[in-house]
């Protein structure tokens, strides 16, 4: 561990990527409710249309920019999804 060395978060982390989504189109949606604490994986979902909200794709990590989700160590790790499929949820989260 002699090699560690200090970097900021954004240098090693892509915050928010960009991803497409057309208004309207069915996909899988992930509120906040569907994360449970302490747990890595999303347990359930819905399929809505896209009106908005945070995108996402599989290995992605989903937490929430809230406090008390925060505290309550709501955050998962997205396995949901199909090969280039595209999901939504909460615009609560930081994905």
């Amino acid at each position: 561990m002699t090699r560690w060395t200090l970097a900021k978060a954004a240098d090693l982390i892509d915050f928010n990527p960009r991803e497409s989504m057309r208004k309207g189109v069915m996909a899988k949606k992930v509120a906040m409710k569907h994360l449970s604490p302490f747990t890595r994986d999303i347990p359930t979902y819905n399929i809505a249309p896209f009106n908005g909200g945070s995108k996402f794709r599989n290995g992605d990590t989903l937490m929430a920019c809230i406090t008390p989700c925060l505290e309550n160590c709501k955050a998962a790790q997205v396995s949901i999804l199909n090969d280039g499929e595209v999901g939504f949820g909460s615009t609560e989260f930081i994905s």
